[in-house]
């Protein structure tokens, strides 16, 4: 191989990365020539890497090891007639390589093996050698690198506007806005540094974001040597140089491109805002910056949405939460009930397996499960002492209430909260109210809420009752396994205890209740 080879290590730098040519010839002599004609020969400021070959077979071992060759030139007569010809069907038509160019060279004339060689094959040159080793050579090879460079740059393009299509989708139906920046981190890391999908996360780079009441980007996920960085600011985590770079994609609201430096900026009408930094491999000229910008559109859309869905979702949780809490002060329960409920719905949720959507429809429904007790009358709601069995039957009416309230809206949240409000006081074994219903009948919500709603108030203090102990707590839903509750969702209540107590003790109570007037 020639002095002017790179490195393979050098290779995998863009900045230092050669043009890869394969000479096939059983003479030696041709190998020698072409070597010394093409030392000191560069194209774009690249050198050349000179691989030999003197078979087909120890050609396309060097090509099934070397994917990014540029050109071969191929001696049409190799070992025997015609082998340079199936050399070339093997390269276009098994090895499916249509990017790098192909030149035969002979050493004797044969008009008629020429045509068939221009009209039946496809390959990009026919050269006599004595023509070919000499400064003619140059010409071939640059008109050959310059057509290999512009097919790769077209394929590139190709590439990455599919995968930007594919990624944008994927982007779109994120939920999570920690989850969307660190999922574009690495979509575009897979397009600026051609990561393959497996390794598409193996970059330097950091994801971070700020809401609009925090003052610094806080990193929410960090890749390679800023693996360490989460949790830090951005200004913690990265060099002085980097952090002006930083500061100036932030300045222009776009995202930035430097010689080794990839930064996108995304803000939203919500006040949250994102920053991505990569570390890129070298310059990126092998692809048209012009798709990466179409991409960086497509992500600064998404953001916006994805952050505008979350404000709308967040606004509707505090409306619901707001409208929970008022109805339970009704009836002289803290407003943390509803708190408490909500989340251990989630939990419960979360550990039976319903999906992501489930979960957050009961998350932000179950605040409100008791709205139907704004259709009874105070005299009821807050009678002191015990209520009769006739206001006891009325207060069980604030199930039918809240559903009929609740039912005629076309909102998921609403339609689910309906749901929740009519049947979180029946029972698994039939005997709850107000349908009676039994086992699967009743929906999954309304088991969920059921559970959780009694957990809550078990353990919390009432006028007409202290708050009972754990132990208590648990003997009741052992004993009422397969009668009130879901026997499933007891198994669930059990088994993540720690998680419902850490609930409890995030939203305690604050003061107790002056007064509630009817059993659960």
């Amino acid at each position: 191989m020639s002095e002017n080879e790179c490195s393979n290590n050098e290779y995998k730098d863009r900045n230092k990365d050669c043009w890869k040519i394969l000479i096939v010839d059983d003479n030696n002599f041709v190998h020698v020539v072409i070597r010394e004609i093409l030392k000191d020969f560069k194209f774009e400021d690249k050198p050349l890497t000179i691989l030999n070959a003197s078979s087909s077979t120890e050609a396309l071992e060097i090509l099934s090891n070397n994917k990014d060759i540029a050109l071969v030139i191929i001696d049409i007569y190799l070992g025997e007639k015609t082998s340079g010809l199936k050399l070339t069907k093997y390269i276009r038509e098994v090895i499916g390589n249509s990017a790098l160019r192909i030149v035969l060279m002979t050493g004797s004339e044969n008009s008629g093996l020429q045509k068939e060689a221009v009209l039946n094959y496809d390959i990009n040159g026919y050269e006599e050698k004595k023509d070919l080793l000499s400064m003619k050579l140059h010409t071939i090879v640059i008109s050959s690198l310059r057509s290999y460079r512009d097919i790769v740059h077209i394929n590139n393009n190709k590439k990455a506007i599919e995968q930007i299509a594919a990624s944008s989708s994927k982007l779109f139906e994120t939920d999570s806005i920690i989850q969307f920046i660190s999922s574009t981190f690495c979509h575009l890391n897979s397009l600026i540094n051609s990561c393959k999908e497996g390794d598409k996360c193996k970059a330097d780079g950091l994801a971070a974001i700020r809401s609009f009441d925090e003052k610094f980007f806080v990193t929410v996920a960090g890749f390679g040597k800023y693996q360490n960085s989460k949790g830090e600011t951005v200004i913690e985590s990265l060099s002085k140089k980097d952090c002006k770079l930083v500061k100036k994609a932030y300045s222009m609201k776009d995202h930035l491109i430097t010689e080794d430096r990839y930064i996108s900026y995304y803000d939203s009408s919500s006040g949250i805002e994102g920053i991505i930094f990569i570390e890129t491999k070298g310059t990126m000229a092998y692809m048209d910056l012009e798709v990466l910008d179409i991409f960086h559109k497509n992500i600064s859309a998404a953001f916006e949405s994805l952050c505008i869905n979350k404000e709308i979702e967040e606004t509707q949780k505090e409306i619901l939460y707001i409208l929970g809490e008022v109805t339970e002060a009704r009836s002289e329960e803290t407003g943390n009930h509803v708190k408490r409920v909500s989340k251990y719905s989630q939990i419960l949720g979360e550990k039976y397996g319903l999906s992501k959507r489930e979960i957050m429809l009961i998350t932000m429904a179950a605040p409100i499960h008791d709205v139907g007790k704004v259709g009874i009358s105070d005299n009821i709601l807050m009678k002191p002492g015990k209520l009769t069995p006739e206001e006891f039957e009325i207060v069980k009416t604030h199930t039918t209430i809240g559903y009929n309230l609740l039912k005629g809206s076309n909102r998921e949240v609403l339609k689910s909260a309906a749901i929740i409000a009519h049947e979180h006081h029946e029972r698994y074994d039939g005997k709850g109210y107000p349908r009676g219903l039994k086992g699967d009948k009743i929906h999954i919500f309304g088991r969920i809420v059921a559970v959780a709603d009694v957990f809550d108030a078990l353990g919390s203090p009432r006028v007409y009752k202290k708050p009972w102990v754990i132990n208590d707590i648990l003997n009741y839903f052992q004993e009422e396994r397969g009668k009130h509750f879901d026997p499933v969702l007891v198994d669930i209540l059990f088994e993540n205890l720690d998680e419902f107590i850490g609930v409890k003790e995030k939203y305690i109570d604050e003061a107790k209740p002056q007064m509630l007037n009817y059993e659960l």
